[in-house]
């Protein structure tokens, strides 16, 4: 025996003990295409063991036995399509093993050809991911599921708005209202401002400044408001009783959170822009 030969012969044995250890399934099949279908001619124990079925069971029949209701007849139609161009296929289907339970088959089939580029077989690498599929289902429920709860955190969220602007424009509005015609001419001014304060905090406004990134505290938003009404420094003390410097503190912070780092921005034009 030449050198060749015995390479040749210890290529087919090491070829054959990796088709025969194989833990996917292979499979190999006549070029038949037509009813009943392509014939098997061999069978790995991996098939016998993914399967149920033993080569006696299947050989000389078609991979179709596999087949049921609910194999994806797309995938099917893109497999014959393969097939007749004569190329390599990939693909997932449910397939059912001998004793009727259904299986997440995934294929890979590749056309044999003989030394002059003739097709002469097709061999079927079958691989069992019913796993995986499971996994991937699982995961898909949970995001729809997550989906659906932050949803439903919006709708409470907007219900909670639709409350409070409700509560502001039927219940203190009209206290207000009340109050200004008692009230002296300071009582009545603080009271407008309170007023707008309100409808700003229920506004678009309101919403937006404590929304941003780094959400401004209650007590920014009501400065902000008054900046953005118009106020000075000195009237927001008054209003307010808190120190100038307190108000500048403020002020600054309000500037950094909504991040206007140019000084030449106007602190009340860009609260009156949002």
């Amino acid at each position: 025996m030449t050198d060749s030969e015995f390479q040749h012969k210890i290529s087919e044995k090491l070829l054959a003990a990796v088709v025969r250890f194989s833990q996917d399934s292979i499979i190999i099949t006549s070029i038949d295409l037509d009813s009943p279908g392509p014939r098997i001619i061999y069978v790995n124990p991996g098939f016998t063991q993914m399967t149920g079925y033993s080569p006696e069971e299947v050989l000389g029949k078609t991979p179709r036995i596999l087949q049921g209701p609910k194999t994806d007849s797309e995938v099917l139609r893109r497999l014959r399509k393969a097939l007749e161009s004569q190329e390599v296929f990939y693909g997932q289907a449910i397939n059912y093993r001998k004793d009727g339970t259904e299986f997440w088959n995934e294929w890979h089939i590749e056309p044999i050809r003989d030394d002059d580029g003739n097709l002469t077989h097709y061999l079927a690498i079958q691989r069992d991911v019913t796993q995986r599929k499971m996994a991937e289902q699982a995961l898909e429920q949970k995001n729809v599921a997550l989906k659906e709860v932050l949803e439903q955190i919006e709708i409470e969220k907007k219900k909670i708005r639709d409350d409070v602007v409700l509560n502001v424009e039927e219940v203190l509005l009209p206290v207000f209202q009340k109050l200004r015609r008692k009230g002296n001419s300071m009582d009545r001014k603080y009271l407008d401002i309170l007023e707008q304060n309100l409808k700003d905090l229920t506004s678009s406004f309101g919403m937006s400044v404590s929304e941003k990134k780094f959400k401004l505290s209650p007590r920014e938003v009501e400065i902000a408001n008054l900046i953005k009404s118009g106020l000075t420094g000195k009237e927001i003390c008054g209003i307010l009783h808190i120190s100038f410097k307190t108000v500048e503190t403020h002020r600054n912070k309000i500037r950094k959170k909504l991040g206007i780092l140019n000084k030449d921005i106007n602190l009340t034009t860009y609260l009156q822009s949002i």
